[in-house]
């Protein structure tokens, strides 16, 4: 009897002394996915050109105890404000080209490294900083102007093509993370045969960003300025 109490004895020590390790083995890697919508606006210069607009986004994140590496991309269709940004005209001040939509398509994406300064619970704080890349993508027209029987101008278009205006400048942000929900698999998990825990959440993002356009004609600077909010789903491999 005293040989199977100790035995039971040695067995549960072995086996908290196993849970012990599996807890420092975890992985202080953890990669996910997010996706949503959002808002980004213009100032300055800028908001001559281009107005806001409602954006979708999207983006994936590597953490690293509380490092995180992320990459974000968003997509939108801002109001054009200046239908001539290449400022071609004829002598009498007449636009020679026209932005022949209303709206123009801007993608734009972001990589950024952040450090973790809060967290508590299910909410965590990680500002971060790095790299913004935008671009506007446009028909251009060439017109010309004429006058109708009773003198009254107009524009007929004599030809187009595809143009753009890109930049590429800082970004700003801060992600609000909160954790909604986790699952341990029962089984192990992808390609690493270890067993993982799933989160779900959502992030909040307030951003800035620093915008220069060159190519237009005058060439315009400003900030852009955003928030979006993104489900989020992570994944981080376990020790047992």
């Amino acid at each position: 009897m005293n040989k199977s109490i100790l035995a039971v004895l040695v067995g549960a020590a072995m086996a908290l002394c196993g849970v012990a390790q599996d807890k420092s083995d975890e992985s202080p890697l953890s990669l996910g996915l997010q996706g949503g919508v959002g808002y980004m606006t213009t100032t300055g210069e800028l908001n001559d050109y281009f107005g806001g607009a409602a954006v979708f986004t999207g983006g994936v994140t590597a953490d690293y105890n509380r490092l995180r590496l992320k990459v974000d991309f968003d997509y939108g269709q801002p109001k054009v404000n200046n239908g001539n940004p290449f400022n071609v005209r004829n002598e009498s001040g007449d636009d020679l080209q026209l932005v022949g939509n209303s709206n123009v398509s801007q993608v734009s994406l972001g990589a950024q490294i952040g450090y973790k300064v809060f967290g508590r619970g299910r909410v965590s704080v990680t500002p971060a900083a790095g790299v913004f890349y935008t671009r506007y993508g446009m028909t251009l027209n060439d017109v010309e102007w004429k006058k109708d029987d009773k003198g009254t101008p107009y524009v007929i278009v004599t030809g187009s093509r595809d143009a753009h205006l890109s930049n590429t400048s800082w970004i700003a942000s801060v992600d609000v993370d909160i954790k909604l929900g986790e699952h341990i698999t029962k089984e192990p998990f992808f390609l690493n045969q270890r067993y993982s825990r799933l989160s779900t959440g959502v992030r909040v993002t307030p951003w800035v960003a620093g915008g220069k356009v060159k190519c237009a004609d005058p060439a315009a600077s400003g900030v852009y300025c955003g928030v979006t909010v993104r489900v989020t789903g992570f994944m981080q491999s376990l020790g047992f």
